[in-house]
Order: C-alpha cells, then sequence, then structure tokens
C-alpha cells in the first residue's frame, strides 16, 4: 500500500511538474488581445511572435503605410498639390480630417505630415490623387507594391483605410509594408515625428499635426509607426522599436481596447529578452566564386545578413540560395558589378534579397588584344615619327657638309687664281 501511495504521489509531481513547465512557457509568451498580431525582426526578417497572422482583417488607418510609402517613392516633396472637389464627396472623404477645401494648395510634404501624424483622410485621399492621377490607378499601385512585397493576402480599395468591403490585409502582410516601408529614410523621419506645424492658406485651419501614436511619446525606443481605428477593424497598431542596435516591427489588428498599447510593450519584450540577433555573413563575405574568360570571379556581399534565434535554441539556421541575374555566360565583368543575387530563406519562406558583386574586373580577350594591338600601333607610329624626323635631319646635315665642301672649294680656286 505505502508502495502505491508513493508511485502514485510520484506519477502526481511529474504531471505537476509538467504541468507546471508548460504553464510557465505559455506565460512567457505576449498575451495579446487582438484579433492577430506579429512581431518581426526588421534586419534578419525573421519571425518572433505570431497570432493569426493571416487572418483576413480591416487595416484601418495603417493602410496610410503604403499611401505613404508610395507618395514617397514617386513623389517630391516640394511639389505643390492642389486639392480637388473630391473632398465635397462625403462617402470617400470622412472622419478625420485637416478639412481641405478644394482649390487650396499645399505641399506633399505638408500633407504627409497630417497623413501620417493626425491620420487626417482627406490628406491620404489628395496624396492619392496626386500621386495616382486618380484615386481607382493609385489604388493599382497600391496592390501592385503590395504584392512585390510579398503580401499576397492583402487588398487595398482605398487610400485612407475608411471601412470598405474587400479592404483588407494581414497581421503578416502589414508587417512585410511596413518593414520596406521603415527602410527608405523618409517614411522613418515622419513616422516617428511627434508633432510638425504646416502651412495653411487660412489662420483658422488646423495647423499643428500630432503623432497619435501614445508608445511614441511614453517609450523613448519607440520610433513610429501609425495607428488605426474604425466601429470595423476596431482599434489598430504598427509599431517600430529600436534597442540597443536591435529593431523590431510590431503589428496588432482589431484589438477592443487600449491595452493594445500594453500588449504591444509586451512583445517587444518578448522579443528582446528571448531571441538574440548575429551576424550569419558579413559585409564582404565570399558567397560563391563564378568563371568569366576562363578566370575565378568572386562575388560578394555588399551588406551583412543577420540571423534571430532563440536563445534557448542555436540550432536554427537560414538557407542560402545564389541566383544568377543573367543565364547567359559572362566573358567580362567590372569590380562592384551586380552580377548575382542571394535569397535568404527560413525554411521555404523568403526573408530577403541581397545583391552579389563582382570582387574584380576581367576584359575580355578580343579587347585585351585590341588593347594589345593599340600599344604596339602607337610604339610603331612613335618609332616611324622618330625614323622620320632622324632621316630629315640627316639629310640636312648632308645638305649643310655639302653646301660647306663646295664653298671651301671655291674659296681655295680665288685663292689660287689671285
Amino acid at each position: 500500500m505505502k508502495f502505491i501511495s508513493a508511485f502514485l504521489l510520484a506519477i502526481i509531481l511529474i504531471l505537476n511538474g509538467t504541468t507546471t513547465g508548460y504553464a510557465a512557457s505559455i506565460e512567457s509568451l505576449p498575451q495579446v488581445h487582438g484579433e492577430a498580431a506579429y512581431l518581426i525582426d526588421v534586419k534578419s526578417g525573421q519571425t518572433l511572435f505570431i497570432k493569426n497572422p493571416d487572418e483576413p482583417l480591416a487595416p484601418a488607418s495603417t493602410t496610410k503605410i503604403m499611401t505613404g510609402l508610395l507618395a514617397l517613392e514617386n513623389g517630391n516633396l516640394n511639389d505643390t498639390v492642389t486639392v480637388s472637389s473630391t473632398m465635397l464627396n462625403n462617402k470617400l472623404v470622412y472622419g478625420t480630417q485637416i478639412y481641405l477645401m478644394p482649390g487650396e494648395k499645399m505641399q506633399l510634404k505638408d500633407l504627409l505630415y497630417a497623413m501620417f501624424l493626425n491620420s487626417a483622410n482627406d490628406a491620404a485621399v489628395t496624396i492619392a490623387e496626386h500621386i495616382g492621377g486618380d484615386l481607382p490607378h493609385f489604388v493599382t499601385m497600391m496592390n501592385q507594391r503590395a504584392l512585390e512585397i510579398g503580401a499576397t493576402h492583402t487588398n487595398f480599395l482605398n487610400a485612407s483605410g475608411l471601412t470598405q468591403a474587400g479592404h483588407v490585409t494581414t497581421a503578416h502582410d502589414l508587417a512585410l509594408i511596413a518593414r520596406v516601408a521603415y527602410q527608405n529614410p523618409l517614411f522613418a523621419q515622419y513616422v516617428r515625428t511627434k508633432s510638425q506645424a504646416i502651412s495653411r492658406s487660412k489662420p483658422d485651419l488646423p495647423a499643428l499635426m500630432v503623432n497619435e501614436n501614445k508608445l511614441l511619446w511614453k517609450d523613448s525606443s519607440v520610433d513610429g509607426i501609425k495607428t488605426g481605428y474604425t466601429a470595423a477593424a476596431e482599434n489598430c497598431l504598427v509599431a517600430s522599436v529600436t534597442k540597443d542596435g536591435r529593431q523590431f516591427i510590431g503589428v496588432i489588428l482589431k484589438s477592443p481596447g487600449r491595452e493594445i498599447y500594453t500588449d504591444m510593450q509586451d512583445m517587444f519584450e518578448y522579443g528582446f529578452t528571448q531571441f538574440k540577433e548575429t551576424v550569419l555573413k558579413p559585409s564582404g563575405a565570399v558567397l560563391s566564386t563564378i568563371t568569366v574568360d576562363n578566370e575565378p570571379v568572386n562575388l560578394i556581399l555588399d551588406r551583412p545578413i543577420y540571423i534571430t534565434q532563440k536563445l534557448d535554441d542555436q540550432s536554427s539556421t537560414l538557407n542560402l540560395q545564389v541566383m544568377p541575374t543573367s543565364t547567359s555566360p559572362l566573358v567580362s565583368v567590372k569590380e562592384g558589378q551586380v552580377v548575382a543575387q542571394v535569397k535568404v530563406l527560413d525554411g521555404n519562406t523568403l526573408l530577403d534579397t541581397f545583391p552579389l558583386k563582382s570582387a574584380k574586373t576581367i576584359q575580355p580577350q578580343t579587347q585585351k588584344k585590341t588593347g594589345i594591338l593599340n600599344y604596339l600601333l602607337w610604339i610603331g607610329g612613335i618609332m616611324l615619327c622618330l625614323g622620320v624626323a632622324m632621316s630629315f635631319t640627316l639629310g640636312l646635315r648632308l645638305k649643310a657638309n655639302r653646301l660647306y665642301r663646295r664653298q671651301v672649294r671655291l674659296a681655295r680656286r680665288r685663292e689660287s687664281n689671285s
């Protein structure tokens, strides 16, 4: 009986220990109240935390991340933009505004401050019309850029993020879009700006734009990106944090309330405390070698490849696939010329693509032969010129000698006759 009691007690302890350990591992994960969430390491592109990452959801004003990226890629900050009559269409323009009026003129840089900081929907529509010519074309540009980035579950229907059936993205897609956007220095500058005064045509119109991202004001390590809210989308937040040389971007969609900010901080803390970031391949590393005109040429990285690993699991790695930029064999190459690219994959997921550059210059044989022939012709020309010059000089000397001897003979004859 004692043996059975001891055995049962041991089983209970084992089960309790297992349960406690499992609970601890669960508790170490961020508790996110939103419907979907995503945490990505910006340098490596690797995923650190997910919750319903591919669920299609309304993005609200986080849509403006794509609107702003396209404006910065295709526009000029000093462009003068004339506001159109679309501002009078309350089906396209409503909600948060800076009350733009048809005919009003503003610089693109000020419209971007209004859109990024104040989340002004009228500014977003005006930017879209300026960059795309009209709203439908700009929306096409948005979806094309999303596909280029790899956001394959995204379907934009407007530039502001106002509720529209079918206007959806996912936490995963939004993280990819935000990561690419933040690599644009102007974008990063805008989304980390806390407040900015803009120029308006009338003194009674809103001119001080204040960033609605509460984390930006609360946490000095937070440096952007964008908030969003509609009744359908609920609270949405995309945020960036940079600390000790590491940067994460977090996404939370459809959160019920203001706990979205503390949930985002918990996600960031999880990334900093549970993961380690190291250099997988340093800048200047030789990743492959090709043959050009029968000579080996090293292909090198011009920036490092990073890897992010769980602290308790350092066995994970990334796959590197080198792909040439051309299928035809090269007969010449210049130092620094991009001749291949390396795809960085985490399993089957493409994280990034890096250019590979030639480490030296190789000239084609015909060019080498032509160069040698030109050199020989140049030397031959010089020798010919020198020969002509020497022959001419020698001829002058002979002629002068003959003239001198003739003068001497004439002088002697005159002396003998006298």
